[in-house]
């Protein structure tokens, strides 16, 4: 471009000197939207992490179990509304374990944790669709498998029927916690030796029911956990991401199953 005349080249000058002015200008917009665009999406990340379907009441009160692990390094809290009285989800809960009822968790979390956790290649036993007589009973101190030969398991810990079913379970991050089912003292010992070896989780995942007359139940699903060593903190956000997507999917799974008119007629 030729800009002649009186002043032609004082004239390109300031041309040239508002042009590059302007570019930082438009540069520190674009960052501070793009900014402001990944701030929300951390904080929404954030927030599925560790709470799904759940009011700032449920999410932020207490329930039953916290008791047990009073100052959690992680805290999550998962909801839905099931269409039909507590009494008909309790016995859904009762029957809930590796070899009973199962997990009713979907079928690729189930071949994940088969091969990832326990490292075996069979196949993952199918959750029931029907109530199990012979699985509706569990109290306090009972301790449910949670992967083949118990490779891992929960103890129970608090029983408040037709309210609340709490579990407790220490175990390696990587390779759960396998006992010896026919020794009385081997979990305890186990649980000893992964809190000497310093790399375990310890956590519990309380299973609450509370009524809303004239609106179903609530199902709730809390998990508390303390952990070491520190690094384990880096898994809390991806694991509360998992924990937000088959954790819900549990929840709705045992919603359908107890919204059935008639689950014992079921195979």
């Amino acid at each position: 471009m030729t800009i002649s005349g009186p002043g032609g080249d004082s004239h390109w000058h300031v041309l040239r000197w508002r042009a590059v002015s302007c570019r930082p200008t438009v540069s520190a917009a674009a960052t501070a939207c793009w900014a402001l665009a990944g701030w929300g999406l951390g904080a929404w990340v954030r927030r599925v992490s560790v709470r799904t379907g759940v009011s700032d009441e449920e999410a932020f009160g207490s329930l039953p179990g916290d008791e047990f692990i009073v100052h959690p390094m992680v805290e999550w809290t998962r909801g839905v509304t099931v269409r039909a009285a507590a009494e008909r989800v309790w016995p859904w809960l009762v029957q809930m374990g590796y070899g009973r009822g199962g997990w009713y968790t979907p079928e690729l979390v189930d071949l994940f944790a088969n091969r990832w956790v326990f490292g075996v290649r069979q196949p993952f036993p199918a959750s029931a669709n029907r109530l199990l007589p012979e699985h509706q009973h569990v109290a306090v101190g009972d301790l449910i498998c949670d992967g083949p030969g118990y490779a891992s398991y929960f103890r129970v810990v608090r029983v408040d029927p037709e309210h609340a079913l709490v579990y407790r379970s220490i175990r390696h991050p990587r390779r759960g916690s396998p006992i010896d089912i026919t020794d009385p003292a081997s979990p305890r010992r186990v649980e000893q030796q992964l809190r000497e070896a310093g790399t375990y989780i310890d956590f519990t995942w309380a299973l609450v029911l509370i009524d809303r007359p004239g609106h179903g139940t609530r199902l709730l699903v809390r998990t508390r956990a303390n952990y070491s060593p520190r690094a384990v903190r880096f898994l809390a956000l991806p694991g509360g991401l998992v924990d937000a997507t088959y954790g819900v999917a549990m929840l709705r799974a045992i919603a359908r199953r107890a919204e059935t008119p008639d689950p014992a007629g079921t195979s």
